[in-house]
């Protein structure tokens, strides 16, 4: 039995010829992406959140193998991809009579990014853990669902402005506009959840 290839597109050829073992290995390789992503795209909608994210993850990996060459390679496959699962997560909040919160202009003047982190020690794995708890914590709770959006395809999927435009289908000029206000609404809210951490383990 010959070994998988690991490129995605090889993959999708792979499954295009009927080859079942490609979509298990796409699977494994995407879904935790894929799912965190439907998570924070469905926070706020009123669904439940874990067991709707699971569904998108399989809708999307589904739909995938039922035409796996309709990637075309125009943009990155990780894009791509998280494209079809922002669909699907906003199929989903349509199809239970949600709506999308308007996005609504902020004001601020500081673009908050946070640094990655590398430290090895045991406290500073614990604080990256802790930090990387709020970061999930704080986008949950970001009211505007376009700069939660935004947020996580940049902080998490470490995605470009280009790319972000591309699945949002908006300039990247508005992208950048709600990366910048949405750093600014992240970094207050962690800010108050790690004073509100502290207060309870001082």
């Amino acid at each position: 039995m010959s070994a998988l290839p690991v490129n995605p597109a090889e993959l999708l050829a792979a499954m295009a010829a009927g080859d079942q073992r490609a979509l298990d290995a796409l699977y494994r390789a995407w879904s935790p992406r894929v799912r965190v992503f439907a998570r924070l795209q469905l926070s706020g909608s009123g669904l439940d959140v874990h067991a709707v994210a699971d569904e998108v993850t399989v809708d999307v990996f589904h739909d995938i193998w039922r035409a796996p060459m309709r990637y075309d390679g125009r943009v990155a496959f990780g894009t791509w991809l998280l494209t079809l699962a922002r669909n699907k997560a906003i199929d989903q909040i349509r199809r239970h009579g949600k709506r999308l919160a308007r996005e609504t202009p902020l004001d601020g003047d500081d673009d908050g990014q946070e640094p990655a982190e590398h430290d090895p020690g045991p406290q500073a794995q614990t604080e990256t853990v802790q930090r990387r708890r709020a970061v999930l914590k704080c986008l949950q709770r970001l009211r505007n669902p376009m700069q939660r959006e935004s947020l996580t395809l940049w902080a998490i999927d470490d995605l470009s402005v280009a790319d972000i435009a591309h699945i949002q289908q908006a300039p990247a000029g508005t992208v950048k506009t709600r990366l910048f206000h949405g750093r600014i609404n992240l970094r207050q809210c962690m800010e108050r959840w790690f004073v509100q951490e502290g207060g309870r383990h001082g």
